[in-house]
């Protein structure tokens, strides 16, 4: 990749010596090793860097669509070495430091979870169901509670049930199940906010959500088709293609509180409940 392939031109592309990186190229952190003119600031920092450079110019863009953008810049996050735009890359330093590798999911996986909690618009203390057992998931119930609203989870097996149980999260491994756990909190039976964290699960979600909802789903691989009768329940559907760029600080402001446990929350081998994460040259 060439800085020229950028939308914002050579002056704003960096070149970063990577740390580490999700294993599936969602997020990374480096150090940035060449600038352009407007990236001078930059050079010899380290830097969380995100998988897509947006345009930021575009009415997709100015509409909130950065992860949708049809100019936007994508690129895999494997080698030693990348080029990224400048103005979405975050530093870690002024309170933000960050170790590697666990660092490289916070641009990743980590301000995912934290766009499906944006893009859902909850307040404090107002109940919302996650469906979704994966690192996404596990990130945006941590982002919940440290936000003050009042997560539950469908659990489906372990060890997704039990982390849930140490956060203290209502869970139940069906709709019957759930819906009991909900009324024994008095937080309803039927959930006006549902964020589903897998693909494949948004027929779940789908089914669990009551007239008037508002379900907000992430887009990718395995997603399966919604219901034609969500629109008869008046179902509000917000869709999220991926990490908005402009969330990443607030992602790691977070982590750095300790609200989330990235290192708990991320691993170097494969793991269903953890981002898998790798240096340069690493397996994976």
């Amino acid at each position: 990749m060439t800085s020229t392939e950028h939308p914002t031109g050579a002056e704003d592309a960096v070149e970063i010596a990577l740390e580490a990186a999700q294993a599936d190229g969602g997020g990374a952190v480096g150090r940035v090793v060449r600038t352009g003119e407007r990236g001078g600031a930059l050079l010899d920092r380290r830097v969380l860097v995100p998988a897509c450079d947006p345009c930021g110019e575009c009415d997709v863009c100015r509409r909130g669509g950065a992860a949708v953008c049809p100019r936007a810049t994508r690129r895999a996050l494997s080698g030693g070495l990348v080029t990224a735009a400048a103005r979405w890359l975050v530093p870690l330093d002024d309170g933000l430091a960050l170790a590697s590798p666990e660092a490289a999911a916070v641009a990743g996986d980590v301000t995912t979870a934290y766009t499906l909690y944006a893009r859902t618009g909850i307040a404090p203390r107002e109940p919302v169901v996650v469906i979704g057992a994966n690192p996404i998931g596990r990130f945006l119930i941590e982002i919940l509670i440290a936000k003050g609203s009042t997560p539950a989870a469908l659990a489906a097996g372990e060890p997704w049930a039990e982390w849930l149980r140490t956060r203290g999260v209502a869970a139940g491994a069906d709709h019957a199940e759930l819906s009991a756990a909900l009324a024994e909190r008095d937080l309803g039976t039927r959930p006006w906010r549902m964020i589903c964290a897998d693909p494949g699960s948004i027929a779940i979600a789908a089914a669990l959500a009551g007239p008037r909802a508002t379900l907000t789903a992430l887009a990718g691989a395995g997603a399966t088709p919604l219901p034609g009768e969500l629109v008869a329940r008046e179902v509000l559907v917000i869709g999220v293609a991926g990490p908005h760029p402009d969330l990443i600080v607030e992602a790691a402001a977070l982590c750095v509180r300790g609200d989330i446990d990235l290192r708990a929350g991320t691993s170097r081998a494969p793991d269903p409940l953890r981002t898998h994460v790798c240096t340069p040259g690493s397996p994976g």
